[in-house]
């Protein structure tokens, strides 16, 4: 391979990996947030109420009381 195609290559696999390992951050830390917020709406005597967008990665958390 010549050495401009080796280097495009390498560009593209980091611009992927970092990519990834972004979308995954974002996933990990909504949840960790989700859960702590529902935590948070159990001890208040309420009900979490969580919808979650697959392809946007976005939630909506709402606590409805008793």
């Amino acid at each position: 391979m010549k050495l401009k195609t080796k280097l495009l290559l390498s560009v593209i696999g980091l611009a992927l990996l970092t990519t990834v390992f972004l979308i995954g951050s974002q996933s990990y830390f909504n949840n960790k947030e989700v859960n702590l917020a529902s935590d948070k709406c159990y001890q208040k005597g309420g009900q979490p109420n969580v919808e979650m967008a697959f392809l946007t990665l976005d939630y909506s958390f709402s606590c409805d009381k008793k």
